[in-house]
């Protein structure tokens, strides 16, 4: 079924959000200085940014499942 396959890819996303959300945070956590080459505050917001995708994404699927 479709809705299944699209929670299961919405579940994939949600593990490698949380992947990179440590990443992140492991990278800033390690430099003594401001991080060459990385933008902490924009990678916090692009990974805001996705976790609100996928929120709507769920509640799309909801709504597509119920008939709405």
């Amino acid at each position: 079924m479709a809705s299944d396959r699209m929670m299961q890819a919405i579940r994939a996303l949600e593990r490698a959000i949380d992947r990179l959300e440590q990443d992140v945070e492991g990278i800033v956590s390690a430099a003594s200085g401001p991080s060459p080459g990385i933008d902490a505050a924009a990678a916090r917001t692009a990974l805001r940014s996705l976790d609100s995708l996928i929120t709507e994404l769920k509640g799309q699927d909801v709504k597509e499942q119920v008939g709405g």
